[in-house]
């Protein structure tokens, strides 16, 4: 099922993708572990189109599939309610230079589940927005996604803009995303990288659980 759901996803044959995950789901098959297949496939896609073997428009429709899959898996990713917190705040976007919104949905979804509050700017979002959310929500956290490399530099521009501010060591700035590694981390001044979702929920819980 695993590589059929991925050439599916690659072949953008939307209807089959939809109907493996589906049938995956009602077959019992763990919702996070499906997430996985496809998130795998997606970064292809990401690659693929740095590359120019796709083109925008495969990009942008792989990612409606995606909302389409995540919307199915959604109710098996959430965990019972629990009371929110006013600190666990999140201020989470794709930033100016990338328009995918792939992995971003679902991290929020994840996070929200639990329990916390997140606040989605969407997708192509400047530097300055994410700063004027973080203050205006009073966030501690911000969580940016990138597919493609261009965004890179409005990742390295809200560092700045935090530190001019005087709000960066307050404030936890966790990057994700297929193109993203610890050397990506390293030169936009993030505190942390991952393409894992639920690594990436249990590092924001981490930083947010501290007394300031």
């Amino acid at each position: 099922m695993e590589e059929n759901l991925k050439t599916a996803i690659l072949s953008m044959k939307r209807k089959e993708a939809i109907d493996l995950v589906r049938e995956a789901i009602e077959e019992g098959m763990n919702p996070l572990a499906v997430l996985k297949i496809c998130m795998g496939a997606l970064e292809e896609v990401g690659r693929r189109f740095e590359t120019g073997q796709f083109f925008l428009s495969e990009l942008i429709y792989s990612g409606e599939v995606f909302k389409e899959i995540s919307a199915i898996l959604e109710p098996g990713l959430k965990s019972e309610p629990r009371q929110e917190s006013s600190k666990q705040v999140v201020v989470f976007g794709t930033p100016k230079g990338d328009i995918h919104d792939l992995g971003k949905n679902i991290v929020i979804t994840m996070m929200r589940a639990q329990s916390i509050t997140v606040h989605d700017l969407g997708v192509d979002v400047p530097a300055h927005k994410f700063v004027e959310e973080l203050e205006q929500k009073d966030a501690r956290v911000i969580a940016m996604s990138a597919l493609i490399t261009p965004a890179f530099g409005a990742m390295r521009e809200v560092d700045y803009l935090l530190k001019e501010k005087g709000l960066r060591d307050r404030t936890f700035v966790i990057i994700g995303g297929a193109v993203t590694t610890e050397l990506t981390r390293k030169a936009v001044g993030a505190d942390a990288q991952s393409v894992d979702p639920t690594e990436g929920v249990r590092l924001c819980k981490r930083f947010l659980s501290r007394e300031m």
